[in-house]
């Protein structure tokens, strides 16, 4: 059976393939994540601060035409106006 064939890199033509694919759709942020020890995960920095507003779930209500509290309008036009939404 023939030897497969790699780059200087160590990796086949496909695991190359791969990479670009898994580099070009990852949402990996070298800021607030850490890689795992094996494959292409990565988890949350312990203490990593995220941005305002981005676990609060707000986001969501455009997107499922949820309807917003009046106490959390006020993230809503945040996210708007970070966003350059009217």
């Amino acid at each position: 059976m023939p030897r497969k064939r790699t780059k200087s890199n160590g990796l086949t033509k496909r695991q190359n393939r791969e990479m670009t694919n898994y580099s070009e759709t990852s949402q990996y942020d070298p800021k607030i994540h850490t890689k795992t020890k094996g494959g292409y995960g990565f988890g949350m920095k312990k203490g990593a601060k995220d941005e305002q507003y981005a676990n609060s779930g707000v986001h969501l209500a455009r997107v499922f035409g949820w309807e917003v509290p009046k106490e959390l309008q006020h993230i809503k036009e945040a996210i708007d106006k970070q966003n350059g939404i009217k």
